[in-house]
């Protein structure tokens, strides 16, 4: 009975630690998306500034 009672909180604290993950996953890939977006960004506002093509792509901004 007792040791039913251990694996159950085991189990719980096991699919608490699988949540947090996903979460925690969930926010970087979000936080990735911002990044990567921001240097687009800026990559754009840095060609226009001095007019080169600056990542290869063959345009400028």
């Amino acid at each position: 009975m007792i040791w039913d009672l251990i694996q159950q909180v085991q189990l719980s604290n096991a699919s608490n630690q699988r949540e947090d993950l996903e979460t925690r996953v969930q926010r970087l890939e979000s936080q990735l998306r911002s990044t990567n977006n921001t240097m687009v960004e800026l990559l754009k506002l840095l060609e226009k500034r001095f007019g080169e093509d600056l990542d290869g792509d063959g345009r400028i901004g």
